[in-house]
């Protein structure tokens, strides 16, 4: 089994190329300025992290994304957190802060990192 983390980033448009830095962990990273509705299965279906910032992830995909461990919810997006707890998958928000938006891109990254370490510590 690869260890190597599969993050797609349903709608980076919420954030600047300057205000997003690169993982530190093993991963391949996909990302979208916006995603459609229709577009989430098929953009998430391979991944084992998903990031949202106001895409909604219903009962209806969350179930179709087998390998799905996570989700980092960075905005207002809705995340039906019942099917998620069903299969086992952690929702994320990010913490609300009053600092920079940059500060939220290295907040994101450094959350990421902190869920995916634990995920492999607890293998």
């Amino acid at each position: 089994m690869s260890s190597k983390e599969r993050v797609v980033f349903l709608d980076r448009a919420a954030f600047t190329a300057d205000e997003l830095p690169i993982p530190g962990f093993e991963h391949n990273w996909s990302e979208y300025p916006d995603s459609e509705t229709a577009d989430i299965v098929p953009r998430l279906f391979w991944a084992t992290t998903a990031i949202t910032h106001a895409c909604a992830l219903d009962a209806e995909a969350i179930g179709q994304l087998h390998k799905l461990v996570r989700i980092v919810v960075t905005g207002p997006a809705v995340v039906d957190a019942d099917a998620c707890a069903a299969r086992g998958i952690v929702v994320q928000p990010l913490p609300e802060h009053e600092t920079a938006r940059a500060a939220a891109g290295r907040k994101l990254i450094d959350l990421l990192e902190a869920l995916v370490d634990a995920a492999r510590q607890t293998r």
